[in-house]
């Protein structure tokens, strides 16, 4: 199960919003909803974001079935919720997910550049974990710190490159419910094995 929650909790940490001025990718400092278009290696989910300054709440449909994943900066760990089958899944930050959430990561900025008509400063992140990982890629934010587009690759130290690619629109700054950044207190927590055949990876 860890191989198969790995990859995509990686996945919805980079795509994770930041801000232009917020040193990690899960530190935007205003509340907002959007809509989100992703791609992992080339297959696409389209879905749902809500933030609040170093959380983040991510719907999507995965495999059939409606998944949320909730993302706690802070605390460096993530949950993976099955709404159908009220139970959820506890998941810590990998090392390169930690240090894509941790306040010493550092962009390089590139410029300014128009995404889909709204004004953005664009970054280079590049960046290695201390177990080898590396994350290497393009971020445009706009001016309230919403990451507009990121285009990237994470390499593990074995060699495999898994490419992402995102774009939001339809931004909405308002405040978000809190109970939004928490797995529901009537779900059950299971161990991460339990929801393997569900996600496609074998037991264990």
């Amino acid at each position: 199960m860890r191989k198969s929650l790995a990859p995509l909790g990686l996945a919805a940490l980079l795509l994770a919003a930041g801000g232009a001025r917020a040193e990690s990718l899960l530190d935007a400092p205003l509340a907002y909803s959007a809509t989100r278009n992703v791609s992992v290696d080339g297959r696409a989910y389209t879905g749902t974001v809500h933030h609040i300054a170093g959380k983040e709440r991510q719907e999507q449909e995965l495999l059939g079935m409606h998944a949320v994943f909730i993302l706690n900066g802070g605390a460096t760990k993530g949950w993976l919720v099955v709404p159908a089958l009220k139970s959820f899944v506890e998941f810590p930050f990998s090392p390169v997910m930690a240090m894509l959430a941790s306040p010493i990561l550092k962009k390089t900025a590139l410029g300014n550049e128009s995404v889909d008509g709204v004004a953005t400063e664009k970054y280079r992140i590049h960046a290695v974990a201390r177990d080898g990982t590396l994350a290497d890629g393009i971020a445009w934010f706009d001016r309230r710190g919403v990451l507009m587009k990121l285009q990237g690759a994470v390499i593990a130290p074995h060699g495999h490159r898994t490419v992402i690619a995102m774009e939001v629109s339809q931004v909405v700054e308002a405040p978000q419910d809190a109970g939004l950044f928490a797995p529901p207190r009537n779900f059950t927590q299971l161990p991460a094995e339990a929801l393997a055949p569900l996600l496609g990876a074998p037991p264990g």
